[in-house]
């Protein structure tokens, strides 16, 4: 995405629909768009009317379900603290009241952790697993929990702008800091301030930090899963990439040049093409297996 683009995010919220919760919390959704469903996860820090900058090309071919998670945005937690599997059953709750039996999931960073956890889940509701940029580790949690407590600690000392300033330099790649220069990096700081709340993020940062990565579990994974990775993705470098790989049957991982953590901000033609790609793929493959029983 040209530098000069950051300052012009989409980051308006159009849509007025919102999911009850348990508790009298409020889930605000966007649904749109036909074909098969594919659900949008937000990390912590984006929030979901951002998906539209990011999502042109896939909405041409596919139904495109993006939310807000429980206390971030435009949704209310509600009056309960907010755990980390909140976000898995709230997924859950989400496609009933759409009526989605079973869409492709893509989740970013942490979010591919809540991913993940569904998926586990829910086998059945998932027809294919994207993870971009993940957050999670495919050799444990010891590493993910230490960058959190660290991301906390700068939350804490000052606020949502110390936070911002702490992640930049880590969530994007060496080409797009030197070729954006100062407007993108204020772009992108305004936005962070003004959607982001500290509580929000203190929350879910805290709640993730009770999650177990469980390596084991990946093993377990039955659902045919995409890796996308920015070549300069700070997480997880290539032979992490094949560790997961190695984990996770029926895997394949696509690393995307000069793109960071949320690679589809630094490359979102190259991040629809694999998404569209892996889709348009299983829905074939899929479509081939009535005729086959048939024919035998």
């Amino acid at each position: 995405m040209a530098d000069q683009e950051f300052g012009q995010l989409d980051v308006r919220y159009l849509n007025h629909a919102a999911l009850a919760l348990p508790g009298g919390g409020e889930l605000y959704y966007e649904d749109s768009g036909e074909g098969p469903a594919v659900t949008l996860l937000n990390n912590f820090y984006i929030v979901s009317p951002i998906w539209r900058n990011f999502t042109g090309e896939l909405a041409k071919d596919f139904r495109l379900v993006h939310f807000d998670l429980r206390n971030q945005g435009a949704s209310n937690p509600g009056s309960e603290p907010v755990s980390f599997l909140d976000h898995v059953e709230d997924l859950r709750r989400l496609l009933d009241h759409l009526e989605i039996e079973k869409t492709y999931l893509v989740g970013t960073s942490i979010s591919t952790l809540i991913a993940r956890e569904f998926t586990l889940r829910y086998p059945e509701r998932v027809a294919g697993l994207t993870l971009v940029g993940p957050a999670f580790s495919p050799n444990g949690s010891l590493r993910r929990k230490l960058v959190s407590r660290s991301w906390l600690a700068s939350l804490e000392a000052g606020g949502t702008k110390r936070l911002f300033d702490h992640l930049y330099p880590l969530v994007f790649p060496d080409q797009m800091i030197h070729q954006g220069g100062t407007a993108a990096y204020l772009a992108l700081k305004d936005n962070f301030l003004s959607l982001l709340s500290v509580s929000s993020i203190r929350e879910n940062l805290l709640a993730s930090l009770d999650v177990d990565d469980d390596p084991e579990a990946l093993s377990t994974i039955t659902t045919p899963t995409l890796i996308i990775n920015g070549d300069g993705d700070f997480a997880w470098s290539e032979s992490v990439t094949q560790d997961a790989l190695d984990r996770i049957p029926n895997s394949r991982a696509v690393t995307l040049p000069r793109a960071g953590h949320v690679p589809f901000f630094d490359d979102p033609d190259g991040f629809q093409k694999a998404v569209g790609d892996f889709v348009r793929e299983l829905e074939a493959k899929n479509s081939t297996v009535p005729a086959a029983a048939n024919a035998g």
